[in-house]
Formats: structure tokens, sequence, C-alpha cells
């Protein structure tokens, strides 16, 4: 016989006894009983997903371990060709910054413009697209776009080299850290 009947008679022979001892119980009352304290929501931690989200879609039969549940998608949906794991890593990467352009099924992230800290006479632009699902160097690329004030308005100004690098890397080290903490969650 497979396995799988062996389970169904380990379930139902608990089930039985479960059923029997739960009818053979009798009730008892204590005179200085008194009311019973209520868990707290800290308590209850253990039904609930990580984010705080109850758990709903359990079924005796995942318990069991006769069905599989299905695995929650991981992260923001994108399109085919853009990594939801550098795509969350870029937003992550800049949220110092108001997005003004999202697009996820893309890979193209647009920030508002955003004035440093101290330079007030100054402001940044940056776009990010994310063009592979792998998670190398050459699946993002950053560009940085530079304004400084001048009398008539906003003029154009050039960028350092390694700004658009370091946020890239930036970038790519939240990736990695995200890839990481998800390998973990699995095990």
């Amino acid at each position: 016989m497979p396995a799988l009947y062996y389970r169904l008679l380990v379930i139902f022979a608990a089930s039985i006894s479960l059923l029997l001892g739960a009818c053979a119980a009798s009730r008892t009352t204590q005179s200085d009983a008194s009311v019973a304290e209520l868990p707290q929501p800290a308590q209850q931690e253990a039904s609930a997903r990580p984010d705080g989200e109850m758990d709903t879609e359990t079924t005796i039969w995942n318990l069991i371990g006769i069905a599989k549940k299905e695995q929650r998608p991981l992260g923001q949906a994108t399109g085919p060709g853009v990594s939801p794991v550098l795509w969350q890593a870029a937003l992550d990467t800049l949220s110092f910054a108001d997005m003004d352009s999202l697009d996820p099924a893309a890979g193209l992230a647009v920030s508002k413009w955003y004035s440093p800290k101290g330079k007030p006479d100054q402001r940044l632009r940056i776009t990010v697209f994310v063009k592979a699902r792998a998670l190398r160097s050459d699946s993002i690329v950053v560009t940085v776009e530079r304004q400084t004030r001048a009398a008539n308005g906003w003029q154009d100004a050039p960028v350092a080299a390694n700004v658009a690098d370091n946020l890239e890397n930036d970038i790519l080290e939240r990736a990695r850290q995200i890839h990481i903490a998800r390998i973990r969650d699995q095990q």
C-alpha cells in the first residue's frame, strides 16, 4: 500500500481518539477560579506571518502534509526581464529621495529632484534601470543628473564620475543582502 493510505489511517485513528477523549472528559469547575487572561497580541506572534499578516491560507491538509501550500511571491511583481531583488534593492537604496516614476514591469525608477542637505543651490535626479534578472553589475544602470541654481534658473552641471558607480555598488550590495536573507528564510 502507498504511504498515503498509512497516513490516512493514522489521521483517522488520531481523530477518533481525540473525539472519544473529548466526549469522555468531564467538566470541572473551581470555586475560586478567576477569569482566564486572554493572550495579548505579542503572545500570538507564532500564528502570524513575519510581516504581521495573519496566515489564513493554511488548512489541516497542509499541516498534516497531504497537501502543499502555495508559495507566496517574494517581493513586488516585476516584468520578465527585471530582477525583483534588484528592483527592491534599488527602491531601498533610493529611499532618501521621493520617487517621481516607478515602472516595475520595465524596471525603471526615476526620482524627483532632490537637494542634498546643506546644498540648497544644487539638486539631483537619479534614474535607475534594471535590465536583467541576474544579480550582476551589468544588470543595472544608474544615471545621475545635477543642476545648480543660477541667476536665470536651474542650469545643468557636471556630475562626478564615481557618483553613479557608487550608487550602483550600493544597490548591488543591498541586493546581495536581500538575496541572502531570502535564502535564509527558505531554509
